[in-house]
Formats: C-alpha cells, sequence, structure tokens
C-alpha cells in the first residue's frame, strides 16, 4: 500500500506543468533576437550590421561601419504574480546612435 501511495504521488507530481527561467543559452538567444530587431529598425535596411558586442551585463554594442547603437535589455512591468517562475520579460531599450 506504501508503494502504491508513493507511486502515486510521484505520478501526480510529475503531470503537474512547470514554468521555469530558459537555459542560459537561450535566454541568450532570445536577448541576441530582441537586439537584432531594434537595431535594424535604429538603423534601417541601409547600414549593415557589422559585429554586436556584449559589453557589460543586460548592454549590447552594436557596430554599423563608423556607428555604434548601445541597446539595454530592461525587464518588462511585472504582470504576473509573485512568486511566478517562467522566462525573463524584458524589452530592448536602444540608446541614441553615435556615428
Amino acid at each position: 500500500m506504501r508503494k502504491l501511495v508513493m507511486c502515486l504521488t510521484l505520478a501526480f507530481a510529475a503531470t503537474l506543468p512547470a514554468l521555469a527561467a530558459l537555459p542560459p543559452q537561450y535566454q541568450r538567444q532570445a536577448e541576441l533576437t530582441a537586439v537584432l530587431n531594434i537595431a535594424t529598425e535604429v538603423l534601417g535596411i541601409g547600414q549593415l550590421i557589422d559585429g554586436i558586442e556584449l559589453s557589460e551585463p543586460d548592454v549590447y554594442s552594436v557596430r554599423s561601419g563608423t556607428c555604434t547603437l548601445t541597446v539595454r535589455i530592461v525587464d518588462a512591468p511585472k504582470k504576473r504574480e509573485t512568486g511566478w517562475a517562467g522566462p525573463r520579460e524584458f524589452e530592448a531599450v536602444p540608446d541614441p546612435l553615435t556615428c
């Protein structure tokens, strides 16, 4: 009887939905996609992006010829209840373009 209760408890626990943060490689991919999208909007299609560099935590430098665009990753306003776990909700915010 004990084994049955233990098995049912484990089976029930395994079926609960699990929300967690993205693994680091997927979080970085999401950030790079957001940085690339905002840089393309700011630079336009006339300027090619030569490189993207993580200069400090949550700050990316995008190079295009002689121009540099700094893009910051900022947390989006929390729309979830306290204790919620899941992927980081963020926005890519560009600084003024320097050429």
